[in-house]
């Protein structure tokens, strides 16, 4: 059937090659296609096949795409270039798709710490939203005003490799990885946090002692049951390990997690400062990072993905392929409720025990309903990792994700090298 359809493709029209299979499609189909992921946001797909169907797109479908890869793919700045020249095709994108990239290039420029120019995109994002959104977004310009007047992270260059201490720390039937940062005389342990997103965390006792400095008093964000009120702050210069971190933005609050069971967390270090350290080569065998001076080749396939300031891995169960979020503040790996949809029937069917469990963060706490499914093998980064056992959610904990790879998984991969900016993971 397949070549069959080749024939006759060739035969009647010129026609464009799809990235994943060998079947040709029209200029009409490619652009449907092309369509159809930007619509069901599958921006993994259509990085793929977008170099195949460039041929076939209109310019201002062309140009969206190359701004969503672009943007999923964390190639931040040329993203927003390609965004700005979105306004010449208004007209055939519509006004709404044009808000929708503005909101895009507000991530993209948070990423990038260019704060004065995130408020801008907000302004234009606001001015098309209701009462309560602009209530929201007028917040969010604050932070954005704060942080613009502030200097920007930096981690001071050296010419040698530099490297810092992480601990397992038991918690619960898992473990947190931590670091210890250092400002002056006093100390707090951070969790090492690539789910923590625009900024470090710290509780509002601990942002003292270390001289935090506030520049915002109030901030709403979102957590994981729920929304909580922050103040924003900035520490001038603190130390991990020998690694100098200058300008680190926190958001502070009075208590970090709300749950007895996982003990008293001060801190979180987040993907704010992880991105601007590069290239990390994290050996939890024994217990280190290293920076190196002479950065590694990357790998010519990111295998990091970023959304709306979070970053995803994608990853494979049975050859299907699925972006989870990339966590380490999360003690142990999950499968959602998107996964379990997909495979409800292995699940049910295997010797899985069921549990409800409660998931706590920033907002309190949620109660969700798990299976602790045996001996799922999933291929991360080019490696094959057994979970024994691994929870999928089967009710709660509603995710556009299809799962977590938190601190177990970090831990069990032994040595791994990770670039938030470069956007890889590799298992050595």
């Amino acid at each position: 059937m397949k070549n069959r359809l080749l024939t006759i493709l060739l035969l009647l029209c010129a026609c464009v090659c799809s990235a994943q299979n060998t079947v040709l499609l029209t200029p009409q189909q490619a652009n449907d296609r092309v369509s159809g992921y930007i619509s069901e946001g599958n921006y993994s797909a259509l990085g793929r096949e977008l170099p195949a169907l460039r041929e076939a797109i209109v310019p201002q479908l062309l140009q969206l795409a190359d701004a969503l890869v672009a943007y999923y793919e964390g190639r931040h700045a040329e993203s927003n270039a390609l965004i700005e020249g979105l306004a010449q095709y208004e007209k055939e994108l519509g006004a709404g798709v044009i808000t929708s990239m503005q909101n895009i290039a507000y991530y993209n420029a948070l990423a990038m710490e260019e704060y004065a120019k995130a408020g801008e995109y907000l302004r234009a994002v606001a001015q098309s939203g209701d009462e309560a959104q602009r209530q929201t977004i007028a917040y969010f310009q604050k932070w954005m005003e704060a942080m613009a007047g502030q200097k920007v992270v930096k981690i001071k260059p050296s010419k040698r490799d530099r490297e810092f201490t992480i601990e397992n720390r038991k918690v619960g039937d898992g473990s947190h990885i931590m670091v210890e940062a250092r400002s002056g005389k006093q100390s707090v342990d951070m969790i090492f946090d690539t789910g923590c997103c625009y900024a470090n965390c710290i509780t509002a006792e601990a942002a003292e002692r270390l001289g935090v400095k506030v520049v915002l008093e109030e901030l709403p964000i979102d957590g994981v049951a729920g929304s909580d009120k922050v103040k924003v702050g900035i520490l001038p210069k603190m130390k991990i390990g020998d690694v100098v971190i200058r300008n680190a933005s926190f958001f502070i609050l009075d208590k970090i997690v709300d749950d007895p069971s996982v003990g008293k967390i001060e801190a979180v270090l987040g993907t704010h400062i992880l991105r601007a350290l590069g290239e990390m080569q994290i050996d939890t065998q024994e217990g280190k990072v290293t920076l190196p001076s002479k950065k590694s080749e990357a790998p010519e396939q990111r295998n990091l993905s970023f959304h709306t300031g979070n970053y995803g891995i994608e990853i494979a169960f049975n050859g299907a392929k699925m972006v989870v979020h990339l966590d380490t503040g999360a003690n142990n790996s999950h499968l959602s409720t998107l996964f379990y949809n997909q495979h409800r029937v292995m699940v049910d069917s295997s010797a899985a025990s069921r549990a409800t469990i409660t998931r706590s963060g920033v907002g309190g706490g949620e109660k969700v309903e798990i299976m602790k499914v045996p001996g799922i093998a999933l291929d991360v980064a080019g490696k094959t990792i057994v979970f024994n056992p691994i929870s999928v959610y089967t009710r709660g904990g509603g995710s556009s994700w299809y799962g977590v790879m938190g601190a177990d998984f970090l831990l069990g991969a032994g040595r791994v090298t990770l670039d938030l900016e470069k956007m890889y993971l590799r298992i050595e």
